[in-house]
């Protein structure tokens, strides 16, 4: 399905038409078990789990909210001056990300529960997976994976797939984050698990860049919120990728 054909959708009929191809109970890559997230056993349904135990609001408040509000400038800033249709965000959630900014992108998540929590925020909205997108090749001008790829199994699948609906010459903006120094965060928080339970992978800058030589070149990276010490002192890696 093109771009301009989705636009012109509603968001019923896109949710349907992502539905059948995505929506199969159990399809998708398997997990072997997640500690303490009983009868999860596939990526989506731990997100699905997550999503209804945890919102995102506790994510944009707070000290928290303070190094998301950073991170979301910076991908703010990049996507200035580009038409909404021309941008997909894969991992939305709950559609924090563009609220109240007057740029209406297509976005998209796994959790229908998250989307559900997005109503009020997003205008082009399906439920869909990021190792299947429900598009047709080169529709989009630029592709978002903000703190996306540390949630899957198999963070190199999402990538090939913003490679292909990107069009030639268009971007993907990464980020993603510091695991360890994440979790230090939320023990001091007192947040538990101590790790959030639906990071699936961990993910550095070395790592990034290796699967992102796979038909992408990387024009673009920084560390946050300190710019000028290394990753391991840092919360997350920012990186802006380039088709090839």
């Amino acid at each position: 399905m093109a771009c301009g054909g989705f636009i012109s959708c509603s968001f019923e009929r896109i949710t349907a038409l992502a539905s059948r191809r995505e929506s199969v109970p159990g399809e998708g890559p398997g997990l072997p078990g997640v500690p303490g997230v009983p009868g999860v056993n596939d990526e989506r349904a731990l997100h699905e789990y997550v999503a209804r135990v945890e919102g995102h609001e506790s994510q944009v408040t707070g000290v928290v909210g303070y190094f998301y509000r950073m991170y979301q400038a910076e991908v703010l800033a990049r996507v200035a001056g580009l038409r909404g249709r021309d941008i997909l965000e894969v991992g939305c959630g709950e559609g924090m990300m563009f609220a109240r900014t007057g740029t209406h992108l297509v976005q998209m998540d796994v959790s229908m529960t998250r989307l559900e929590r997005a109503a009020g925020r997003c205008r082009l909205r399906l439920c869909a997976d990021g190792y299947h997108l429900p598009f047709d090749r080169e529709s989009f001008q630029m592709v978002l994976l903000v703190a996306v790829l540390e949630h899957t199994r198999e963070p190199w699948r999402l990538l090939a797939e913003a490679r292909r609906v990107l069009k030639p010459g268009g971007r993907a903006i990464i980020v993603v984050p510091n695991d360890v120094n994440l979790s230090i965060g939320r023990l001091i928080l007192r947040k538990f698990p101590i790790r959030y339970p639906d990071h699936l992978t961990f993910t550095t800058p070395g790592r990034i860049r290796r699967w992102l030589s796979n038909g992408f070149h990387v024009r673009e990276s920084i560390v946050l919120p300190f710019r000028r010490l290394p990753f391991a002192a840092n919360l997350y890696y920012f990186a802006v990728a380039e088709r090839d």
